[in-house]
């Protein structure tokens, strides 16, 4: 059973408006878009041993266990000529997709999604059409407590609650879905990439400079020859080809390559998912101080693989942050290794890179990979440490070393999750070994600064808008060197002066949790 809200309802507009713009045309010229699937006629079927079985508009399902359902929808199209792309808009359990028998494709294999865009339109047909689709339907058990009787939880299967919509787009309806977003930068160079809404030509214009990429529905580009430490536009257009006139722009928009001297100021946070208003608060009080660039330590989205939540939970709500600040991503947890991960947030080496910026080397970490000793990755990260002369290196990793929280809990005297205690026996280590400035961490949703008495800072940032979490019941035993803790939404800026590093942390309200200040590492 589908349940329909005022909040879902909200979603889906969101989505509607993010995929077809204010000016955007759908059929006749009409404000209102036409739905194909208005009044198509639907259907549900079993599928058994491949083989589908009586089309029905309900049955009701009774075994226990995993069953595929099919769905159906046809209906008619008078001209299917006016329109360019489809749009479709789904159920996320709704797959393996056909339009008049052919596969409708994902944008990103990898990913799930409620609104498909960029459909071709040549796969409608004048007069009778057909969409068909399936998913796996669960029958689940219940034990009664008192007579130990199992029953099964019988599902009726109602076609009319497959809620399906395809719409037809014009060229008109091509907008901007996703960004600007600025990824990693240098001192002559920086990145950026963006999403329209139906595949098609992206160019970025840099003051007098203009970079063209193909038709695609995900575009990035990088911008070198630059200066350093000087602030250009930058603003995007799209249009269909070099032969047609722009039709939706983005900017002009700041950005400063990075600076080589010694004075620079940069921003870290993390742990953003599931209350995009928060994280909003959160951006934006960041984005006031005007960082250089900033580093983000995973959970931005509550579930990486949906891709809609990507442009609802994050990307939207913090429009300024990612179109003005160059940025850097470091995977979390729930990312969920998606796909999308690696081609929307550029870095100067995939989901594990460094770059030195100044005096500060930078490095960013998948957490949740195998960093054992005598591991690729721990040689690599090993030799990056033990060649860097900067003054102050800082690895930002989505697991902590030490926590108070819930993901530090232990067994057998060892954190239980594995990337917390691989951060603890062995990434740790490595950095009191080189002599590293302090790790950088989320997963745990507050601020915590502790001390292991190495040398080594670990700072758990973990508080840009995620539900807030408090120390768990054993957490003196988990962690004995926390110094200081705050279950408050907050950001941490990090100022580079000469041998000097301070710290600030900040909550939205620009109240002032904690302080640390670095000296440059011995011999730098």
């Amino acid at each position: 059973m589908i349940k329909i809200n005022l909040k879902s309802i909200a979603l889906k507009l969101i989505v509607i408006l993010t995929v077809v713009a204010s000016a955007a045309v759908f059929a006749g010229d009409r404000a209102e878009p036409t739905d194909f699937l208005s009044g198509a006629k639907r259907h549900v079927s079993r599928v058994e041993n491949e083989t589908v079985s009586a089309w029905q508009k309900a049955f009701v399902l009774k075994e226990a266990g995993k069953h595929t359902v099919a769905f159906r929808a046809k209906f008619q199209v008078e001209d299917p000529i006016p329109f360019t792309w489809l749009v479709l808009e789904k159920p996320l359990y709704l797959e393996g997709l056909t339009l008049n028998g052919e596969a409708i494709s994902q944008p990103i294999e990898g990913m799930s999604y409620k609104t498909i865009p960029g459909i071709p339109a040549s796969l409608l047909k004048k007069g009778s059409n057909e969409l068909r689709g399936v998913w796996t339907q669960g029958i689940k058990t219940q034990k009664d407590e008192k007579t130990s009787k199992v029953s099964i939880i019988s599902k009726k299967i109602r076609s009319a609650n497959v809620d399906v919509r395809l719409y037809g787009v014009k060229l008109s309806a091509l907008d901007f879905q996703t960004g600007p977003i600025l990824g990693y930068a240098g001192e002559n160079m920086f990145t950026v990439t963006c999403r329209v809404n139906m595949p098609a030509e992206v160019v970025l214009e840099v003051n007098d400079r203009q970079y063209v990429s193909k038709p695609a529905l995900l575009h990035s580009f990088k911008v070198e020859g630059l200066t350093s430490d000087t602030q250009y536009e930058y603003s995007l257009k799209t249009r269909f080809s070099s032969k047609d006139d722009f039709i939706a722009s983005v900017g002009p928009y700041p950005v400063r390559t990075l600076a080589g001297g010694k004075q620079f100021v940069f921003t870290i946070l993390g742990d953003s998912r599931s209350y995009p208003k928060d994280w909003a608060r959160v951006a934006a009080a960041a984005t006031t101080k005007k960082p250089a660039f900033s580093v983000f330590v995973g959970d931005m989205v509550s579930r990486g693989r949906r891709d809609h939540e990507w442009d609802e939970q994050y990307f939207g709500p913090a429009k300024d942050f990612f179109a003005t600040i160059p940025y850097y991503a470091v995977i979390g947890n729930h990312e969920q290794d998606c796909p999308l991960f690696t081609q929307i947030f550029p870095t100067p080496g995939g989901k594990n890179w460094s770059q030195k910026i100044g005096s500060v080397l930078i490095i960013g970490i998948d957490g949740a990979m195998d960093w054992a000793d005598g591991s690729d990755l721990n040689k690599w990260l090993e030799n990056i440490l033990a060649n860097s002369k900067a003054k102050f290196i800082f690895l930002a990793n989505h697991y902590p070393a030490w926590t108070s929280g819930g993901h530090g809990k232990l067994k057998d005297g060892h954190p239980r999750e594995r990337g917390v205690r691989f951060s603890q026996e062995v990434i740790m280590p490595l950095l009191e070994k080189y002599n590293a400035t302090a790790m950088f961490a989320g997963h745990d949703h507050f601020y915590e600064r502790s001390e292991p008495g190495k040398g080594v800072s670990m700072i758990i940032t973990g508080g840009a808008g995620a539900p807030l979490y408090s120390k768990s019941t054993n957490a003196k035993k988990q962690n004995p060197y926390s110094k200081v803790f705050a279950k408050k939404h907050h950001y941490c800026i990090l100022t580079v002066d000469g041998d000097i590093c301070t710290m600030e942390v900040f909550t939205p309200d620009n109240e002032v949790i904690d302080t640390r200040t670095w000296t440059a590492r011995k011999g730098q």
